[in-house]
C-alpha cells in the first residue's frame, strides 16, 4: 500500500483523542456512602461486565473512525497484484519527443521522426477517460507544447503529428527535468515519462545523472536501427578575414565522415549567390575529417553571400553550410608625414611613381566597372596619396577613408580638429608615433580620440620584439603561430610608455608588456596607435650603446622587414572594414546575432530570411521570414529568431541612407555525429528502466503490455464507506447505552426500592 497525500497521515494522531477523554472521565469519578448497598451489589454483578466491554467497544469505534477519516484523505492505493488492486489506475503520462535536426536521418525502415511520432501516438491510444497527457519537443531547448498535464488527449495527438523535426542540435538534460516539473504537479497514481529519440551520443555529452524529482516511471524509446552513415560539412574557414576585389584567396572547407565505413568520390560544389562556380571531388576514410580548400577572386566590393553543398546521403540537412564574406574595394588613403614615400609604396608597390592627384583618383572611383574593362585591380585597391603635416591643417578630407600619421612630430589643433570632423564620419586613423613626436601635443587628444597616454621615452638594449598578440585578430590571422617571434620579426630599439585609455584595448605586447598595437572604436571611427617610429630619428642622446649606428638612428628595422608590408596592408583593410560596418557574423540555428548600429540608436531593423535549407519554404510568402527587431537606446541590435539556417539580410534606416548587411546561420555540426549513447547508460543517468521496453517492440505500441503496469486502485472511497457505517454503529450504540442509564432499560430497580 501507498498513499498520494502522506501528510494527512499525521491526521491518526487524532485516533487518540476519544482514549484521552475516556482517562480523563475515569479520574472525575467520585464515590459516595450509600446506606444499604447489597441490592446494588447484585444489579451490578450481573450487568457491570456487559456494561464495561460496550463503552470499551465505543471507544474503539470512535477511535477507529477517526483513524479512517485520515487514511481517507491520505488516499491510499494498492499496487501488490492483488485481485482488488487489479483495476486499472488513472495515469499522467508526458512525452518527451526528441526534433533535433539527427532524427531526420533516413533508416531502411522510414525517417526516425516519422516513427517517433508514431510510437508516441500509440502510448496515447493507450490511455482512457481520465488520464492526462503533456507533450514535450526536445531539441538543445525544451519547447512545451503543452506546459500542464490536459485530459485533451486528441489536441495533443493533433500536436504531435503537426509536429516537425527542427534545426537544432540536442540536450537531453532541460527537457527531462522540465518533464519531471509538470509530472510533479500530478495527483494521480501511475505518472509516466516518456523519452522517445535516437540516443545520439552528442546530446549526453553535458548531461549528469538526473534525479527523478517526480517518482514517476521514466522509459526510454529508441527509434534507430543498426549502424548510421553519414557525412556533413563541418565547418569553412576563409584563408583571411580580410578579402579584397581581384586578390585571390582560399576557402578550407573541413569535411567529416562519420562512417565505419570508407567514402568514396563525394563531391563539394562551391555556390557564390545562387550561382555554381566550383566543383571539387574527395574521398574519405572511416571516421575521418579532411580539409579541402578552393580559390576563388571576387571582382566586386561588398557583402557577398554563398554556400558550399556535398554529395546527398541519408541526412541532407547538415551537407550544406552557408557563409557571408565582406570584401573591401577600392580604399583611398592619405599618408601624412614628412618622409612618406616609402609609406606611398608599401601600400602599393605597383604604384607609378608620379603622385595622382585627388581629381584623377576621383575620377577613378567614379567609374562603374565593365565586362570589357575593369578598372580595379589588385594593384590599385589602395590607393595612397601624400602630404606633409602643414598642408595637412587644410587638406579637404572628403575623398578618403583612411589618415595615416606617419612620425608626425607635432599635433597642431588645427591638424586635431581636422583628425575629428574626420573619425565623426565614421572613418579611421592609423598613427605610427616614437620617440621623437612631442608628447604634450598628443597627450591634448588622449580624451577625444587618441587611444592612449603617452609617457616618457623607453630604450630597449637588447631589443624587443613583439612577443603577444590576438592571433584572431584581422590584422595578425595572416601570420603564423610563431608571428612575431621569429628571428626574421622586426627588432625595436625604442619605444613611448603607453597607458591605454577606457575605452581602448591593447591587441598586441612587446616582450616586458609595454604595448604595441592599441585599438580604440567608440561607434563612430577607428583609431589604431601603433607604438613605433617608422623613419630615422636624429636623437642627440642615444642610449642604444656606441658602436650601433642603426639603433642610434633608427627606432626599428621594422620599415625595411618584410614583416611591414603586410602588417601596413592588413591594418588599412582592417579600418576599411570598420568604416563601412561589415558584418561577418556566423552563428549556429538559435544563437542570438547581435550587431551595433549607432547612427541608428532607438529605431527598428528589419530582418529577413533570404535563402534556406528548406526551397518549400522559402518559395512561400515569405511573410514568416521576416522581423521587425528595435535597436536598443545604446546603438545595440540583438535578434534571437535564428531558428533556420540560411543567409539572413538585416535592413537598418537612418536619417540619410539605408544599411544593409548579411550574416550565416547554419547547424550545429556536432549533431550530425550519430553515434548512440549505450541504452544501459542512459537509463542509469535517467533513472529509467534499463534496455529496451517489451512494449515498444517494432514501430508499434502494445496497449495490453502498457496497462498491465496500471494495475492499482485507490481505496479512499471505501475508507470513507466504512467510516460511515462505523458511525452509524457506533451512534446506535451510544444511544442504547444512554437509555439504559435512564431507567428506560430492563435491568433498572423499581420505583420505591432501597
Amino acid at each position: 500500500m501507498a498513499f498520494l497525500n502522506p501528510l494527512f497521515l499525521f491526521g491518526l494522531l487524532a485516533a487518540g483523542i476519544p482514549l484521552i477523554i475516556h482517562l480523563w472521565n475515569r479520574r472525575r469519578v467520585v464515590t459516595i456512602d450509600f446506606s444499604s448497598l447489597m441490592f446494588l451489589m447484585a444489579a451490578h454483578r450481573e450487568n457491570a461486565r456487559r456494561f464495561q466491554l460496550r463503552h470499551l467497544l465505543i471507544l474503539l469505534l470512535r477511535m477507529a473512525i477517526l483513524a479512517l477519516i485520515a487514511l481517507a484523505l491520505a488516499r491510499p492505493f494498492l499496487t501488490l497484484g492483488l485481485p482488488v488492486a487489479s483495476v486499472r489506475a488513472k495515469t499522467d503520462v508526458v512525452i518527451v519527443l526528441d526534433n533535433s535536426y539527427s532524427m531526420a536521418y533516413q533508416d531502411v525502415d522510414g525517417i526516425r521522426f516519422d516513427k517517433g511520432k508514431v510510437l508516441a501516438t500509440d502510448i496515447l491510444g493507450t490511455l482512457r477517460h481520465g488520464d492526462s497527457a503533456a507533450l514535450i519537443l526536445m531539441s538543445d531547448v525544451p519547447n512545451p507544447i503543452f506546459r500542464q498535464l490536459t485530459p485533451d488527449i486528441g489536441s495533443v495527438v493533433a500536436a504531435i503529428n503537426d509536429a516537425e523535426v527542427s534545426y537544432r542540435a540536442t540536450n537531453v538534460q532541460p527537457s527531462v527535468e522540465l518533464a519531471h516539473e509538470i509530472l510533479a504537479e500530478s495527483e494521480q497514481l501511475n505518472r509516466e515519462l516518456y523519452l522517445i529519440s535516437d540516443f545520439s551520443r552528442n546530446g549526453w555529452e553535458n548531461s549528469d545523472r538526473l534525479l527523478n524529482r517526480s517518482g514517476a516511471r521514466v522509459s526510454l524509446i529508441p527509434v534507430a536501427k543498426g549502424e548510421s552513415h553519414n557525412t556533413n560539412i563541418e565547418e569553412i574557414h576563409p584563408s583571411n578575414q580580410l578579402i579584397g576585389v581581384y586578390l585571390p584567396f582560399q576557402l578550407r572547407v573541413t569535411t567529416a565522415n562519420h562512417s565505419v565505413a570508407p567514402l568514396a568520390r563525394r563531391i563539394i560544389t562551391l555556390f557564390i549567390g545562387s550561382e555554381k562556380q566550383k566543383t571539387v571531388s574527395f574521398s574519405a576514410a572511416a571516421n575521418e575529417s579532411l580539409n579541402t580548400s578552393l580559390t576563388y577572386n571576387f571582382s566586386t566590393p561588398g557583402t557577398h553571400t554563398g554556400y558550399f553543398t556535398l554529395t546527398s546521403d541519408r541526412l541532407n540537412v547538415d551537407n550544406r553550410r552557408y557563409f557571408a564574406l565582406d570584401v573591401i574595394g577600392a580604399v583611398r588613403v592619405l599618408c601624412v608625414g614628412e618622409q612618406t614615400e616609402y609609406l606611398a609604396l608599401a601600400l602599393n608597390p605597383h604604384k607609378d611613381s608620379r603622385q595622382p592627384s585627388v581629381n584623377q583618383q576621383r575620377d577613378f572611383l567614379n567609374t562603374p566597372p565593365t565586362a570589357d574593362s575593369r578598372l580595379l585591380t589588385a594593384d590599385t585597391m589602395i590607393l595612397p596619396t601624400q602630404c606633409t603635416p602643414n598642408q595637412f591643417e587644410s587638406f579637404p578630407l572628403e575623398d578618403y577613408d583612411v589618415i595615416i600619421l606617419a612620425d608626425v612630430p607635432q599635433m597642431t589643433r588645427q591638424a586635431d580638429a581636422q583628425l575629428q570632423a574626420f573619425l565623426r564620419q565614421g572613418k579611421s586613423v592609423i598613427a605610427f608615433v616614437g620617440s621623437g613626436s612631442e608628447v604634450a601635443s598628443y597627450n591634448r587628444l588622449s580624451n577625444f580620440w587618441m587611444p592612449a597616454e603617452f609617457g616618457s621615452t623607453l630604450r630597449w638594449t637588447p631589443p624587443q620584439q613583439v612577443r603577444t598578440y590576438q592571433e584572431t585578430h584581422p590584422i595578425f590571422d595572416i601570420f603564423r603561430s610563431e608571428g612575431f617571434s621569429t628571428q626574421y620579426a622586426p627588432q625595436f630599439y625604442s619605444g613611448v610608455v603607453l597607458r591605454p585609455t577606457p575605452e581602448s584595448k591593447v591587441i598586441a605586447r612587446f616582450g616586458d608588456d609595454t604595448p604595441f598595437l592599441i585599438e580604440r572604436s567608440d561607434g563612430t571611427g577607428t583609431v589604431l596607435l601603433y607604438n613605433c617610429g617608422l623613419f630615422a630619428q636624429q636623437n642627440s642622446n642615444s642610449d642604444a650603446g656606441a658602436g650601433s649606428p642603426t639603433a642610434g638612428t633608427y627606432a626599428n628595422d621594422l620599415l625595411v622587414n618584410p614583416y611591414f608590408l603586410p602588417v601596413l596592408q592588413q591594418s588599412v583593410l582592417y579600418t576599411a572594414a570598420a568604416n563601412n560596418n561589415l558584418v561577418t557574423w556566423g552563428g549556429h540555428v538559435g544563437d542570438t546575432y547581435t550587431a551595433r548600429y549607432p547612427r541608428s540608436a532607438g529605431g527598428k531593423a528589419t530582418i529577413e530570411l533570404k535563402s534556406d535549407t528548406d526551397t518549400v519554404k522559402n518559395d512561400d510568402s515569405g511573410a514568416d521570414n521576416i522581423s521587425v527587431v528595435p535597436i536598443a537606446e545604446d546603438g545595440t541590435l540583438q535578434f534571437r529568431g535564428t531558428e533556420r539556417p540560411g543567409i539572413y539580410q538585416v535592413e537598418v534606416r537612418t536619417q540619410d541612407r539605408r544599411q544593409r548587411d548579411f550574416f550565416a546561420v547554419n547547424v550545429d555540426a556536432r549533431e550530425a555525429d550519430l553515434v548512440q549513447i549505450p541504452l544501459q547508460q542512459a537509463a542509469a543517468r535517467v533513472d529509467a528502466q534499463a534496455g529496451t521496453d517489451a512494449a515498444t517492440e517494432g514501430t508499434t505500441i502494445a496497449a495490453d503490455a502498457y496497462n498491465m503496469k496500471r494495475h492499482g486502485r485507490e481505496i479512499w472511497g471505501e475508507l470513507l464507506l466504512l467510516t460511515v457505517c462505523l458511525m452509524l454503529f457506533e451512534s446506535y450504540l451510544s444511544n442504547r447505552g444512554t437509555h439504559s442509564v435512564m431507567g428506560t432499560g430492563e435491568n433498572t430497580l423499581p420505583a420505591g426500592e432501597v
